[in-house]
């Protein structure tokens, strides 16, 4: 064996060593980044980000797969066929990583109005016939309520939505009280996430002083 063909195969041996260790990187960067797409986009609600950096992972775990196959012995069958699986698994899991975050926020965000059916009035204060009500990409229902209180501070409330469908009843409250200007709008934040499918069916909201 001539020194050219040592050093040739020395070199492929180097190559592929090193695509392999690319391989790998690329599959534990696209871990890492599923890490943030799932724990940290999704609770802060950035559904546009949550899509590109799901696409970034199954495209990181796609090109990992390719390199590491590159560079590895694989004559037999079933290690091609997992190969192939492997390779329309990610990119197929890179289109519905795309498309299933805004989706669902889309499907389950909105604002609705609901009549107040009870409470309308108490001592010193006076609350409008209709509340708006309105469920975010942060997985947060929050309810907006017109409040006139006579000495311009609108006073611990809470609103109890009830829905037509049987669903069970979503409790609203303002945490704090709010200095208001004879009549305005007061938020409620609600204890639970109602998506907004849910929230067209609310069939009244009580509101009493807490």
């Amino acid at each position: 064996m001539t020194n050219d063909t040592k050093q040739s195969k020395t070199a492929s041996k180097t190559r592929r060593r090193w695509m392999r260790a690319g391989g790998w990187v690329l599959v534990v960067l696209g871990v890492v980044v599923s890490w943030a797409w799932s724990v940290q986009l999704t609770i802060l609600g950035a559904s546009a980000k949550a899509s590109v950096a799901g696409v970034v992972t199954m495209l990181l775990f796609c090109a990992g797969i390719v390199l590491i196959w590159r560079v590895s012995p694989h004559n037999d069958r079933r290690a091609t066929i997992a190969f192939r699986a492997a390779v329309v698994a990610t990119a197929l899991g890179a289109v519905v990583a795309g498309v299933v975050p805004v989706a669902v926020i889309a499907q389950t965000t909105g604002t609705v109005t609901a009549d107040v059916t009870s409470g309308t009035s108490g001592a010193g204060y006076r609350v409008a016939g209709v509340a708006v009500v309105s469920s975010d990409e942060y997985h947060v229902t929050t309810l907006e309520l017109t409040v006139s209180a006579s000495d311009r501070t609108a006073p611990s409330l809470l609103a109890t939505l009830s829905f037509a469908d049987g669903t069970e009843d979503v409790s609203c409250a303002n945490t704090r009280q709010t200095w208001i200007h004879d009549t305005s709008t007061v938020t409620f934040t609600c204890d639970s996430f109602t998506p907004v499918g849910s929230l067209a069916g609310v069939s009244g909201i009580a509101v009493t002083e807490r």
